[in-house]
């Protein structure tokens, strides 16, 4: 029994991260930087499964969206927020390049020796 209890968990979570992305895509393909409204939101929800919308659960996750900070509202309508970096602080360094800035940082250590 235990099992199956884990398994309609799992299914749930799915099927709630498959509704987010169909949310973050829906805003993401409206033209121009308008916005998308909830109107633009259910109807590609719809698209995707028929009937989605009517669930209360999308606005339940568009809610968690804009509570995270990946949308925000525009006017009423919906933008995907993109965080602006400080000219100070860059993006975060890759495995492969903080490698290549050790082995560097070594080479340049024993030169001086």
């Amino acid at each position: 029994m235990g099992a199956s209890k884990d398994d309609k968990a799992k299914k749930q979570s799915q099927e709630k991260a498959k509704v987010r992305r169909w949310i973050l895509k829906s805003v993401e393909d409206v033209e121009g930087n308008k916005g998308a409204t909830t109107h633009h939101i259910q109807k590609f929800l719809n698209s995707k499964e028929d009937g989605i919308s009517s669930k209360p659960e999308w606005k339940v996750i568009l809610k968690r969206l804009l509570d995270s900070g990946h949308l925000m509202k525009n006017g009423g309508r919906y933008v995907i927020h993109k965080p602006k970096t400080t000219p100070g602080k860059g993006a975060k360094n890759s495995a492969a390049s903080k490698a290549t800035k050790k082995v560097a940082k070594k080479k340049s250590t024993s030169v001086k020796k």
